[in-house]
């Protein structure tokens, strides 16, 4: 906290004023590392497109967002454990909801199942999962452009998502 105080300009009196504690200020960081992640996905996404189409969109828009804002995405990949891992679990659960939207307006489209419209939420969230794990080894290995990441992901996806609202199921044996 001194050293925050200090290279803000500030007392540590005057800091502790603005925001209580250490975890008030943390959670100060995290909520407006989430605002700009969220603000990047909106505006990114065209909400006329496509599902896939807006899937690709925020999926690229979360990519620019890791590159481009390293210090805002490490404030929310650290704070999964801890005491503000429930503001991160808020965040993956937001995330989430919309990729299932997503991810349910495709199925309708292609005539699936129930079985496959109630899949789309555990879908959303790991399809949310490995998006922050690729997401950081392409931070530790940095070989790979952001575009070239995003459509991992993207083929990763929904070229197994497409088939699996088609009816096609892997199982043990065949």
């Amino acid at each position: 906290m001194d050293e925050i105080a200090q290279r803000a300009g500030i007392s540590k009196p005057m800091l502790y004023l603005y925001f209580d504690s250490k975890e008030g200020l943390w959670r100060s960081c995290v909520a407006a590392a989430r605002g700009r992640l969220f603000g990047s996905i909106d505006g990114a996404v065209d909400s006329s497109a496509r599902p896939d189409v807006q899937l690709w969109q925020g999926v690229q828009a979360f990519f620019a967002f890791v590159e481009e804002q390293r210090d805002s995405w490490a404030v929310l990949d650290e704070t999964r454990a801890g005491p503000l891992s429930d503001e991160l679990a808020e965040v993956r659960r937001q995330v989430a909801r919309g990729v299932s939207g997503l991810l349910r307006d495709a199925a309708a489209a292609e005539g699936a199942d129930a079985a496959a419209l109630q899949g789309t939420d555990p879908l959303a969230r790991t399809l949310v999962g490995a998006g922050e794990s690729l997401a950081n080894w392409w931070l530790e290995d940095g070989e790979m452009s952001r575009d070239a990441v995003a459509l991992l992901l993207m083929n990763f996806a929904w070229l197994g998502f497409g088939d699996l609202v088609r009816g096609k199921r892997w199982r043990p044996g065949g």
